[in-house]
């Protein structure tokens, strides 16, 4: 993590990578009621089928053939957590040295133990800190690697910022990230879709294991349950999609929904036997009527991966007009010319 102005944050994901049972750690919880993305089959599905075409699918790997050969010499990692994007990098050779920045101790030392027992500590290194606080230089990086941490960030404006400052001419920014809206505090609109999904359910499935009780409607989240949860989380994620656009031209736009998967499952994954044909069919038409929702413009993305290249001129702010559906499938993208 990184550009956190307390300790609240920092404090809250030491102790999960301490505990493990994250998505970006090893040790998965495969019946976790919170977060689809841990969830082998539910992943598959829902995430790797659409952005690789395959259910066994990387999608680094899609955009690592694309735009990292040759491999770049100088990598920006920042939020890095445990580094495990950043070391499938190196690993396979799309890309020579990443510097890695992480707020939380606990992660960074269990990487920085990791690479050294694999030999590859010259390759990555490790910084435990807020990446804004050191003095790197300009056009000192060929491309810049965030998985899954720009949506904590409290500074954004100034983040995006440097991220165009520390590029070389043309150099990358990937990411993967949540970009629906801030702290994920959903639209009307959108919840509306999903408590129809959620009727459609019989009640065994609709058993919320973390309330206890027999769900009718999907939960919503509250600001503050969410600032007790993680006060960083999404905190301003709307806001990434037209920084993004304003600072790179967008070369690559992987799109994979989340906006049902989200909050869907929370609570109610565990009720699933995922050995069972019919329940795995169940799953299925969820996903698929997500996919069906943000394909044909009714219902936003909240979840991208993106490549950008820099722009030798950030663009103006995006005006209200070119920033309406930036989270839908049948965006335009900006009509006009970089400034």
């Amino acid at each position: 993590m990184s550009d956190v102005p307390s300790n609240d944050a920092t404090s809250i994901w030491d102790q999960r990578y301490e505990e493990g049972g994250l998505a970006c750690t090893e040790k998965q919880v495969v019946g976790d009621p919170i977060d689809y993305t841990q969830h082998p089959f539910l992943y598959r599905h829902s995430i790797a089928k659409p952005l690789t075409g395959s259910l066994n699918g990387n999608p680094l790997e899609i955009i690592a053939s694309r735009f990292l050969d040759p491999p770049p010499d100088n990598v920006l990692a920042i939020g890095s957590g445990l580094a495990f994007e950043e070391e499938w990098l190196i690993r396979t050779g799309h890309a020579r040295h990443i510097i890695a920045y992480e707020n939380s101790s606990v992660a960074v030392e269990s990487a920085r133990e990791r690479f050294g027992k694999a030999g590859l500590g010259e390759q990555i290194e490790m910084r435990c800190g807020d990446v804004m606080l050191d003095d790197l230089q300009p056009g000192s990086f060929d491309m810049v690697f965030v998985q899954a941490a720009i949506h904590h960030f409290y500074k954004i404006e100034e983040m995006f910022a440097l991220f165009h400052s520390v590029l070389r001419p043309g150099g990358l920014l990937i990411y993967d990230e949540y970009v629906g809206p801030d702290h994920h505090l959903y639209e009307p609109e959108v919840m509306a879709i999903l408590d129809e999904i959620n009727d459609c359910l019989a009640p065994r499935y609709r058993r919320d294991v973390i309330r206890n009780e027999t769900r009718t409607a999907v939960p919503r989240a509250t600001m503050e349950s969410m600032l007790q949860m993680d006060p960083s989380e999404g905190v301003h994620a709307s806001r990434i999609l037209p920084l993004t656009y304003k600072w790179f031209d967008v070369a690559y736009r992987g799109e994979y929904g989340g906006t049902v998967m989200r909050p869907f499952f929370v609570g109610i994954l565990p009720n699933f036997d995922w050995a069972d044909p019919k329940d795995q069919t169940v799953a299925r038409l969820i996903i698929l009527v997500e996919n069906l929702l943000t394909k044909y413009g009714v219902m936003p993305n909240y979840h991208m991966r993106v490549v950008g290249r820099r722009r030798d001129q950030p663009l103006a702010d995006l005006t209200a007009e070119e920033e309406a559906r930036i989270n839908f499938s049948d965006w335009p993208g900006l009509s006009r010319k970089q400034e």
